[in-house]
């Protein structure tokens, strides 16, 4: 439970004003005082006090109030940071937070070794010396002045009259305006205004895709010149190659380089990249050079330019390589530039590499701007000396050290540290844990309940109608019920003084778990929830949910606790079986008092002398219950009804009855039974999972039992494949009395289906069988879920054997130890130790996962902390930046906010300066409550007062330009720490119109000669679904690249800075397929879904010539065969045309992931979604239409693609998986990954699940209504 500052300063005090006041009405029931109910609160109040004299410190997360547990937690980063010292430098550190390194190592998985020889690759460079290098005369580097407008006679096509009218035209600033006749007057330039008569229309160049030459019938029509937008064309044609040079020229030199036709491209020498400055050279390089090698390449090429400017003196080895309008440098003299992430890119992507030359002087000078003083905002630098540049960059304070050296206050209910040697060892104790429920205070008079929406959860309070409560007593461990304790009595709820309520135990019971002490795991935790019931002795099917907690039963020393114990409760939205439990009492909420058996001294956890015993044995025999659907004698006539079975081994039978309860109506005997799956009666239904515009599409999963002593054939069904398999193997091993082929359907199952459940028996079997799977790492996990973690020799054995289990194919793999149910800490710490392995590049990739396995550790202190902590300490840009996001998105959940909240306060105290200033301003800009987001929601609230959108608009662009004013000169965005951005253009920005009023933001790049940084900021969305679906496509890239196959995939960067915000890329130069579908064309405007054309008409128009054209076409299909995979394996819905994109270049690309695991769009009733993935005749027209060789070729990337995605299901089944505590509004449950594991069908060959795709392919190109939808879409939005 969290604690603002103000009622730190309140609460610290001798006796707690909260408590009087609530409580002054009944004496008896006053609690302790804050401090002794908290008595490491102090802590923070010193190094509060500590640091004043310096002005507050920034804390992302503020007024959090120590713990024993987050003391524990600082002072292991503190070991961590003095341990990183001891290696590296803190002036290194420095630098690589100025001056960062994207470095690709050499077991990097996103190398892309077998899509790409650098050995026989050559890199396009322009490169640019710094100026003061050259001997230049002032004059010479002054800036030109801008030139006139451009103005002549062209004849322009009209867009329904087709003949060439010549008309006048004037080009100026990127705008091309044309008239009937010259703007002049008396020989005079008329002025704008006295223009506005003559206007006929006007082109914005910067909405220009293409511009070419003009092809009619397959000839080039002379001095005719093509403008591609997407609206139209525009044909225009000079009357003299005089003038068509002129106006080539003019036009090309303002759009976009990627705009220009190869042949303008030739004719007018133009390169990706401008090297007209006299301090540039263009050159080609070679990425097996190294930096130093590439530097002085670049000073030879520079010397050996033709009319190069002479250079000062200088010398090769003092400079440094920089990636122009990028925060990302090349240090490393002897490093190849190929194992650089950008120039890794540049080579796939076959761009212009950029580079910059900085001297090493540049590097030291930024390391002290940043050390003194360099900070965004006056952050205080702590004993900086600034001759030696020996950096004390961390705001760590001492508190660390002084909980490991010094003792709480005597009243605190605590362990000292010297006593933790003579402490009794928890294996001694033989007697049972006892428990008693005292009281809970504060109750609220409300309880919490979610409200589904199609794109977001909202929670909504709802008065407590209960009179009398209950409170359960359990023990879990690992997430799993290990005993139920039992309830206490019912107790009528009283009032407090401030209007909450009180339950009261006048004579509370104990209660004794069956558990020893001694069987304890040192995860184990008890876990007590309050009930409101309806009436006194109604049973627990009328109980509802009002509050809960949970206490470790070992602390994070590992003593036991004892005596009395007050802890915070937590509403009803959320459970403690598992991960953070309250660790500070705030008197104004709610609050359990229990007490634990008292006795003489502390007892540690210590397993040590049972862990040599015999390991446990388990019952090898099969009884399974649990519900099915069945239907009648005559299945196609009878409905499904559930009902209860039971299979047992020792009777051989399997039967059925109303519920677990009732006799049973019937009993099958199964020797010699057959059981078959009948997919063949599967059903698909719906169910209204998130709202009524939103429903989850499932299956019915059939199986048939013929019994050898009867004809009837008994049709049952369960509710997942797992489910359908678990009973049909089960039933099959009773049926035949042979458990020889219990071992090859384990061995199958295991390798196929990543969220199969083991039953007792199968449990029973691998774990004696355990040491004939360790060749196979995707069993390991099952093994682990055998293990009887309440056995010291079972614990020992399983610990043991993990050293020796078969490597994993990918380090990631091992992501799913990390799971809820393997809480043992060593487990954990395996786990985390071969994650590390994983270069910074790839372990960034995993990010997301790890940080929700953070909700799944007991203690704040866990391997899984420690580890991201040190990573972000040792690459704060390639880590860091990332790490910080992902936690404080999920600070603000109140269960978890002080684990996270503590994790990046820490983190903060101990990063460098340079970071520290960066992520603050990036939070005061982005986070939930920042700068963006109030100008976010002042442009709603004039939406809804009914101001018009020039009015808004004015009133955002003040906003921003007051935010511009307050901007440094430089910073980066989260979505990208290698840009440096500059001040926002704020006439680029605009307020787009989809429902939540997003805002279109274009931020200049830092660096001259950079691309600006266009996003889109979101208030009230939820994008952290975009962000897993946009990470998940990128894993496929990089497995498709590292099986050598470029898809071409578009997986732009997002970032969620909030619960309800969040930013996403834009990715520029393309349009949606909605706009090409609008484009002209007798099928043209509303009815261009239809037109069959429509693809290759825009992938025809902005490609004019033949070789660019088989590129964009090639392009086309590749990308369009990845996503149509991605989408279909992802489950991706709400697809229309409008949430589909194409480039210029013919690249395909989906955005705005809304729903995805099979969760369908549906409108009015009707599903929005026919089809698995969308695929439609436009698209098929492209490659020539059904069996050419590129719809074949086509085909065959599909199922290579497909199959490639189905080789890594584990992992990705893992990635989602991991990501279930997030809480995201379709992925809430292991079920909702079912969707996943079906669409791979494991059970099939490479070659069978090719085919299948085959056929989908066809199935949605022949399916229409795909077109109908993106018709009403284009009809609804036009």
């Amino acid at each position: 439970m969290m604690y603002n500052a103000a009622s730190v300063r309140r609460s610290l005090s001798s006796t707690s004003l909260s408590s009087q006041r609530s409580l002054s009405s009944a004496p008896s029931l006053r609690l302790p005082s804050f401090s002794d109910l908290n008595p490491f609160a102090h802590f923070g109040a010193t190094l509060a006090r500590a640091n004043s004299s310096n002005g507050p410190r920034w804390q992302p997360v503020p007024g959090l109030v120590h713990s024993k547990e987050t003391l524990a937690l600082r002072q292991a980063v503190g070991a961590i940071l003095k341990d990183v010292h001891a290696h590296i430098s803190t002036e290194t550190l420095e630098i690589r937070a100025n001056t960062p390194e994207y470095r690709l190592e050499s077991d990097d998985w996103i190398a892309h070794k077998n899509g790409l020889n650098v050995a026989l690759t050559t890199v396009k460079t322009v490169a640019r010396l710094p100026l003061h290098l050259l001997q230049l005369d002032p004059v010479v580097g002054s800036a030109e002045s801008a030139g006139p407008v451009f103005g002549g006679w062209l004849k322009k096509r009209g867009e329904n009259n087709k003949a060439m009218k010549k008309r006048y035209m004037e080009l100026e600033n990127k705008v091309l305006k044309y008239y009937k006749k010259k703007p002049e007057k008396s020989g005079r330039r008329m002025s704008n205004d006295e223009k506005a008569s003559l206007l006929r229309g006007q082109i914005e160049l910067d909405a220009v895709s293409a511009i070419q030459p003009t092809i009619v019938k397959g000839a080039t029509l002379q001095y005719g010149i093509d403008l591609v937008t997407t609206n139209r064309t525009w044909t225009m044609q000079a009357e003299s190659e005089a003038e068509y040079d002129l106006w080539v020229k003019h036009l090309c030199n303002s759009v976009a380089f990627h705009c220009v036709n190869i042949i303008y491209r030739r004719m007018l020498q133009l390169a990706e990249v401008s090297a007209t400055g006299p301090n540039e050279v263009r050159m080609i390089t070679l990425p097996t050079y190294t930096v130093q090698e590439t530097v002085e390449h670049i000073f030879d090429c520079y010397n050996n330019m033709l009319d190069a400017t002479p250079l000062h003196p200088y010398d090769p080895k003092e400079y440094v390589l920089k990636f122009t309008g990028y925060r990302d440098y090349m240090i490393d003299p002897f490093r190849e530039v190929s194992n650089y992430q950008h120039v890794r890119e540049c080579l796939i992507t076959k761009k212009t590499l950029c580079l910059t030359l900085v001297h090493e002087s540049k590097i030291q000078e930024a390391l002290r701007r940043s050390v003194l003083g360099g900070n965004i905002y006056d952050e205080p630098t702590f004993a900086t000396s600034t001759r030696s540049l020996e950096i004390a960059m961390t705001t760590l304070g001492n508190d660390w050290q002084e909980h490991s050296t010094h003792h709480p206050p005597t009243t605190a209910p605590v362990v000292s540290p010297q006593s933790l040697g003579s402490a009794n060892k928890s294996c001694h104790y033989d007697e049972p844990l006892r428990i008693c429920i005292q009281r809970v205070v504060n109750i609220p008079r409300y309880t919490t309940h979610l409200r589904r929406t199609a794109h977001e959860i909202v929670s909504e309070r709802r008065p407590l109608l209960f009179a009398n409560v209950v409170a359960s007593v359990e023990i879990f461990n690992g997430g799993q019920l290990l005993e139920t304790l039992g309830e206490t009595s019912d107790t009528t709820l009283k009032a407090q003084a401030n209007d909450a309520l009180i339950a009261m135990w006048i004579e509370p019971k104990w209660f004794r778990s069956s558990l020893r002490l001694s069987e304890l795991p040192k995860s184990a935790r008890v876990v007590v929830t309050l009930f409101g019931i309806r009436a006194p002795g109604a049973d627990a099917g009328s109980y509802d949910r009002i509050l809960t907690t949970g206490v470790n039963l070992f602390d994070v020393d590992g003593i036991f606790v004892q005596g009395d114990q007050y802890v915070g409760m937590l509403e009803n939205l959320y459970t403690c079986s598992s991960g953070p439990v309250p660790h500070v009492v705030d008197l104004d909420r709610p609050v359990v008092q229990m007490t634990f058996t008292s006795y003489n001294g502390p007892i540690k956890f210590d397993w040590t002398e049972h862990a040599l015993g015999d390991v446990s044995s388990r019952s090898e025999a099969v009884l399974k219950t649990g519900y099915l659907k069945k239907t009648g004698k005559h299945h196609q006539l009878t409905k499904w009804q559930m009902r209860f079975f039971t299979l047992s081994q020792a009777t051989n039978s399997l039967s059925y009855a109303e519920n677990p309860s009732a006799p049973a109506k019937f009993t099958i005997n199964l020797l010699g039974a057959q059981v078959l799956n009948a997919d063949e009666l599967n059903e698909r239904y719906t169910t209204f999972a998130v709202s009524k515009g939103t429903r989850k599409e499932q299956s019915t999963w059939v199986f048939k039992l013929k019994a050898a002593d009867s004809a009837r054939e008994f049709v049952m069904s369960a509710n997942t494949r797992q489910e359908r398999e678990e009973w049909a193997l089960a039933i099959k091993l009773v049926a035949n009395g042979d458990t020889a082929e219990a071992m090859d359907d384990l061995r199958r199952i295991i390798q196929r289906d990543p969220l199969f459940q083991l039953s007792d028996f199968q449990k029973a079997v691998l774990w004696r069988n355990r040491h004939q799977f360790m060749t196979s790492f995707e069993a390991l996990r099952h093994v682990l879920s055998c293990v009887n973690w309440l056995c010291p020799a079972d614990v020992s054995e399983m610990l043991t054997l993990l050293p020796q289990w078969a490597q994993a194919s990918h380090p990631a793999s091992y992501i799913i130890l990390l799971d809820k149910p393997f809480a043992h800490e060593t487990v954990r710490q395996f786990a985390v130790d071969k994650l590390a392995e994983m270069a910074d590049t790839t372990f960034s990739y995993f990010l997301p996962q790890l940080v929700q396995a953070l909700k799944y550790e007991s203690h704040h202190v866990s391997p899984l902390a420690k580890h991201l902590i040190e990573r972000a300490i040792k690459n704060p840009n390639q880590i860091g930046f990332d790490l910080f996001w992902s936690m404080k998105v999920e600070s603000y959940n109140d269960q978890v906010r002080e684990r996270y909240g503590v994790l990046l306060n820490t983190y903060l105290d101990v990063c460098s300066n340079k970071m520290r200033s960066i992520l603050q301003l990036q939070d005061k800009l982005f986070s939930e409550k920042g700068a963006f987001e109030q100008i976010c929601q002042e442009v709603k609230a004039l939406h809804h007062s009914g101001k018009t959108k020039d009015e808004i608009k004015v009133t955002m662009q003040q906003r921003l330009e007051e935010l511009n004013g307050t901007l440094p000169a430089t910073y980066q965005l989260p979505l990208d720490s290698r840009v440096e951005v500059g001040k926002i253009v704020v006439k680029k920005c605009k307020i787009m119109s989809s429902a939540k009023l997003p805002l279109w933001l274009e931020f200049e790049n830092a660096e001259e000669g950079g691309d600006p940084v266009i996003i889109i900021f979101k208030a009230g969305d939820d994008v952290r679904q975009d962000c897993l679906t946009l990470q998940l496509i990128r894993l496929m890239d990089e497995m498709w690249r590292e099986d050598g196959k470029d898809l071409a995939m578009e997986p732009y960067k997002c970032v969620s800075t909030g619960p309800m915000t969040g930013m996403l890329q834009v990715v520029l130069h393309s349009v949606t397929t909605a706009a090409v579908h609008k484009r002209g064309g007798a099928m043209g405007g509303i009815f261009g879904a239809f037109n069959d054309v429509s693809f290759l008409d825009w992938i025809q128009a902005n490609n004019g010539d033949a070789r660019s054209y088989r590129v964009a076409v090639d392009l086309f299909m590749r990308s369009c065969a990845g996503y149509c995979v991605a989408t279909y394996v992802l489950g991706i819905g709400d697809r229309h045309n409008d949430n589909i994109m194409i480039t210029k270049q013919g690249r395909y690309f989906h955005i705005d992931f809304g729903h995805f695991l099979g969760f369908m769009k549906y409108q009015y009733g009707i599903k929005r979604e026919k089809t698995p993935f969308v695929f439609t005749p436009e698209m098929a027209h492209v490659f020539g239409g059904v069996g050419t060789p590129d719809f074949v070729k086509f085909q065959k990337t599909c199922g290579d693609a497909f199959n490639v995605v189905r080789r890594h299901l584990h992992l990705l089944v893992s990635l989602f998986v991991l990501m279930i505590p997030a809480e995201m509004p379709e992925l809430r449950h292991r079920d909702d990954v079912n969707y996943l594991v079906d669409v791979s069908t494991p059970e099939k060959t490479d070659e069978e699940a090719a085919a299948a795709f085959d056929d989908l392919v066809i199935q949605c190109m022949n399916n229409t209504f795909k077109r109908i939808d993106n018709t009403l879409h284009i009809l609804k939005h036009r």
